[in-house]
């Protein structure tokens, strides 16, 4: 049987003493993406491949840091190249014919 909530019960409220900083400023910057494992072991996936011709497309709504964490990506792996940078577009020349 389902029971109806009260109006309490439908926001969760953050205790501020369990944070330890005053603003945000004085937090370090993340290094990876929180909550996109999958998205994250597929770029890696991705960049592993080493045949030439090959893209990797990312999906997503915008906002959600999926340019940022590519180009992150990409930079770790090789300097930037034309066929390297992400969200750039295609290289006409890095297309099998």
């Amino acid at each position: 049987m389902l029971n109806e909530l009260p109006p309490d019960n439908l926001r969760k409220v953050c205790d501020a003493r369990f944070i330890r900083c005053k603003t945000t400023e004085e937090l370090a910057p993340l290094r990876e993406i929180i909550g996109q494992e999958r998205a994250v072991r597929a770029l890696k996936f991705g960049l592993g491949i080493r045949d030439r011709g090959f893209n990797i497309y990312v999906a997503g709504f915008p906002g959600t840091g999926r340019t940022t964490a590519s180009r992150q990506r990409c930079s770790r792996r090789a300097p930037a190249t034309q066929e390297t940078r992400a969200g750039r577009g295609f290289h006409p020349r890095s297309r099998r014919q």
